[in-house]
């Protein structure tokens, strides 16, 4: 296996007066043996070939045989109330197999709520009120990828955010009717959840 003779860099000298257990020199020999091919040797790739050529595999190119697509509904809002979720338009439509919100996962077995590795438990799908912006209000199950992207336009989200301004807090609240167009697709990668994988 062709291999670079072995290299050499220079450290910075120790400076005067301070305290060092190791002792240092100008030059550290950096190199492993040849059949090893690791620090200090060329190491020829072997994956670039199929990606110049086109011939990589992503995940995106995986097909499996009744693979299914999911897409998010997200909160346009940083908090709010959430008073209603009408999934009806989405249900109709073909390719659709299910919505699943807050409270399908509660019917499930409580499932809207799961453990995290701090010892505490973290909403999965809310019922009640987001917490935060594009959080996770429910989600799209569907046959293609893009029937699952286009019901999530057909899902509207009642919310009732708080009041902006201390001078109405007193106010009757307000409501707000918001379709998903506007955060569903908020990050590139938080779009069109696959079977098993988010991008």
């Amino acid at each position: 296996m062709t291999h670079l003779d072995d290299r050499f860099e220079h450290h910075t000298p120790v400076p005067d007066k301070t305290s060092a257990t190791v002792e240092t020199t100008h030059e550290v020999k950096t190199s492993t043996p040849p059949e090893v091919c690791g620090m200090g040797h060329r190491m020829k790739r072997k994956e670039d070939p199929r990606f110049i050529q086109g011939k990589g595999r992503y995940v995106d190119d995986v097909k499996l045989p009744g693979m299914l697509y999911m897409d998010i509904v997200r909160s346009p809002y940083a908090h709010a109330k959430i008073v209603s979720i009408d999934d009806s338009e989405a249900l109709a439509m073909n390719g659709v197999l299910a919505v699943i919100k807050g409270e399908t996962l509660k019917d499930a077995g409580d499932l809207h709520w799961m453990p995290t590795l701090m010892s505490d438990t973290q909403m999965v799908l809310p019922i009640d009120k987001v917490a935060y912006y594009a959080q996770e209000v429910c989600v799209v199950i569907a046959t293609e990828r893009y029937i699952a992207a286009d019901a999530v336009e057909k899902i509207h989200v009642e919310y009732e955010p708080p009041s902006s301004s201390p001078l109405n807090a007193t106010s009757p609240p307000t409501r707000s009717r918001r379709s998903t167009s506007s955060t569903s697709r908020w990050t590139p990668w938080s779009t069109h959840t696959r079977h098993s994988r988010t991008r």
